[in-house]
């Protein structure tokens, strides 16, 4: 049961139940998660009393080791600070969860007690300058049990703790991580020196086969809760002091714009239901909570738990899909604007765009990405001076392209770029025979290529042709002659695209080695989106309603759970190849949904005038958001619900599984929700 609700104040709430699901080994329970800046808190709904020396406390379940309270990036480091705050009242011995009520940056957790009395704490997280905190407040006196695991997350250290009060303020520090907690608001404490060992039962995501049973690979961890903490007045605030972190904060104005949201969907969809309605709503409200710091900037990171920083390729997605949100609905257009100005100049800086913007390996997708971000941002904000970078660096990136040293790590090879099979989003390596293979290249190809060859990818080369055709498109229509270059480079890659990869009634080839003619023509939600970048450049109306049957291979539907109950259209599959359950990087990429994917997937419906299908689309996607997972957001990833599952108990067992992270940003994607719902027809803009 998830209940959506928007109070006055255009808070937006979810009452979530305190029921886990055991469908699937677990995959579909449901996760409060609050975020703010470089902070995060995350438990399951579920609760998971503990017995101690103080009588039975309270607090919700952790199922990925990355839940509790996560502070990053701080100097490209994630740190795991708490496993959880329990808690239970002084005056009770006996709770039973009730319900929690969930905001983007604080959430009540209600129980009730042995004389019918309610017990409610509330935990919040804010991050101001120079410090992360993580408040609770409860109505009556209570006792709160920090559970510590102070150190760098991805490091699977057992920290020792060192704990002492100094002035009324607990000292709280590590030996596995440089980072320091300042806990006050209680009255006493008490020395316990609990020690744990908590079974994470989803881990990171990866499962495992049992007899053809599909279960999540468990991790037993270690953590320490060394004093409990007697608050009389029912509060305690832990703070992380983090002097080094300096950054600019952008206001979204979120109330405000879910207010004249809200108007909007009433006015030009008055038929749609207010659940369905508060879904939006609550989509567009948790956008608002993806931001950290990016050099001097702020950046929407690339998810939850292991994905807080900022991947570029996830950065540029999600603001493409989301322009119309910031810009129109958030009013943020100067923040937008200085962002990707910003990634222009680093693309400048560092030849290209890095799997962190300016740290790691090149990355082949995202250059071209910016260029369509910023053109279409021109669009909306008549913002010459995008033009004229971007004009800039595309220049020197089509001459650095035909060098040997490249640009972003591709090369001009025969009206195509080349780069590496896995410098795109499917980057996954596998170890065949001591070799790492790119997952991307089919494995009949081993022997015939080398993994670190150059290759033609379909969505690189579409997306650099669409951004040509849009960024000459732009200087055409306001009078200002793009450069000759810009025409030739065009031209070169219209020609290769065309030679290498239309086909007349079938998706084109995903990867081609230009050296031995080899085409991969696996089916793939990359070809849509090639097909998506370039429709009304190569493919017309009648092209597309030619190759939609190959497109219709790859869908997958989906019964809906709350907003309705009818199978809809879902998403759509990465790689059309043998259907098998997720369970590592092998299927990383290959039968599964990514709802990355999805709005490009719209676009080719919209040119097929397909209304009924993208409406289905678009609340099945608001259907999975507030039935599972991380309530208010989406999952980066679906399998499929192929092989044995181990505790079948819904009819929605036959759903597209969630998997992996549960919180990701370019899944998030609301602009395709205001196009439908708050748009006059015919016009583009935002009412």
């Amino acid at each position: 049961m998830v209940k959506i609700g928007i109070i006055d104040n255009y808070d937006v709430c979810c009452e979530i139940d305190t029921i886990e699901d055991s469908d699937w080994d677990y995959a579909r329970n449901k996760y409060v998660l609050i975020r703010n800046g470089i902070i995060e808190y995350s438990t399951s709904s579920f609760d998971a009393p503990i017995m101690t020396d103080l009588g039975v406390m309270h607090g919700g379940n952790r199922d990925f080791p990355w839940q509790g309270l996560l502070i990053g990036p701080v100097n490209n480091k994630i740190y795991r600070v708490l496993d959880a705050l329990y808690y239970r009242p002084l005056d009770a011995e006996d709770l039973k969860p009730l319900s929690i009520i969930a905001r983007r940056d604080s959430a009540d957790y209600i129980y009730v007690d042995e004389d019918l009395k309610e017990y409610v704490v509330t935990i919040s997280v804010n991050f101001r300058e120079g410090e992360a905190i993580l408040s609770a407040h409860a109505k009556r006196p209570s006792i709160f049990l920090p559970i510590l695991d102070i150190r760098e997350a991805e490091s699977g250290a057992q920290p020792s703790h060192r704990v002492h009060e100094e002035r009324g303020v607990l000292i709280v520090g590590s030996n596995a991580a440089p980072i320091m907690l300042r806990i006050n608001g209680f009255d006493f404490v008490k020395r316990l020196d609990l020690a744990l060992e908590w079974v994470y039962k989803l881990d990171d995501g990866w499962r495992r086969l049992e007899n053809g049973r599909v279960l999540f690979i468990k991790h037993v961890g270690k953590v320490q809760a060394p004093v409990a903490l007697i608050s009389e007045k029912g509060m305690l605030e832990i703070k992380v002091p983090l002097p080094g972190i300096r950054v600019k904060r952008v206001e979204f104005n979120v109330r405000y714009a879910l207010r004249r949201l809200h108007s909007a969907l009433k006015e030009t969809s008055p038929n749609l239901s207010p659940q369905i309605i508060n879904a939006i709503l609550l989509r567009v409200d948790r956008l608002a909570s993806f931001g950290v710091p990016l050099g001097p900037k702020l950046a929407p990171e690339a998810g939850s738990m292991w994905f807080r920083r900022v991947w570029t390729r996830d950065l540029l997605e999600g603001l493409r899909w989301n322009m119309l949100t910031y810009t129109e609905i958030f009013g943020s257009s100067a923040w937008f604007i200085d962002l990707v100005r910003y990634l222009i100049l680093t693309a400048y800086r560092n030849n290209g765009l890095k799997v962190f913007v300016d740290v790691g390996d090149y990355v082949s997708d995202a250059f071209p990405q910016l260029i369509n971000v910023v053109a279409m941002l021109y669009e909306r904000t008549r913002e010459r001076i995008l033009l004229r970078e971007s004009m800039k660096i595309m220049l020197e990136a089509y001459r650095r392209l035909r060098s040997p040293s490249g640009f972003s790590g591709c090369y001009l090879y025969d009206g195509l770029i080349v780069c590496d099979a896995n410098s795109s989003w499917l980057d996954v390596f596998y170890p065949i025979d001591n070799v790492l293979w790119p997952t991307r290249l089919p494995l009949n190809w081993v022997g015939a290529v080398s993994p670190k060859d150059k290759f033609a990818l379909v969505e690189v080369n579409s997306l650099f042709i669409e951004c040509l055709c849009t960024l000459i498109e732009v200087l055409e229509r306001i009078g200002e002659k793009p450069p000759k270059e810009l025409y030739e480079f065009r031209s070169e890659l219209l020609y290769g695209y065309r030679r290498w990869f239309l086909r007349d009634d079938a998706l084109p080839p995903i990867t081609i080695d230009p050296i031995s003619g080899l085409r991969d023509y696996t089916r793939s939600s990359l070809g849509v989106v090639s097909v998506a970048s370039l429709r009304g450049i190569i493919y017309d109306g009648k092209r597309l309603i030619a190759l939609w049957d190959d497109i219709e291979r790859l869908l997958v539907r989906r019964k809906m759970v709350k907003l309705d109950d009818g199978y809809e259209i879902f998403g759509i599959l990465v790689r059309d190849v043998e259907r098998r359950p997720y369970l590592g990087d092998l299927e990383y990429h290959g039968s599964v949904v990514w709802p990355r994917d999805t709005p490009y997937l719209i676009e080719v419906m919209k040119e097929l005038g397909m209304e009924r299908e993208i409406y289905g689309i678009l609340i099945n996607n608001l259907d999975h958001m507030v039935s599972e997972g991380a309530i208010g957001y989406v999952n980066e990833l679906f399998s499929l619900p192929i092989g044995e599952n181990p505790s079948p108990t819904k009819e929605y067992s036959s759903n597209p599984v969630p998997v992996k992270n549960y919180a990701q940003y370019w899944s998030h994607w609301c602009d395709p929700y205001i196009e439908y719902f708050c748009q006059k027809r015919n016009k583009r803009d935002f009412l």
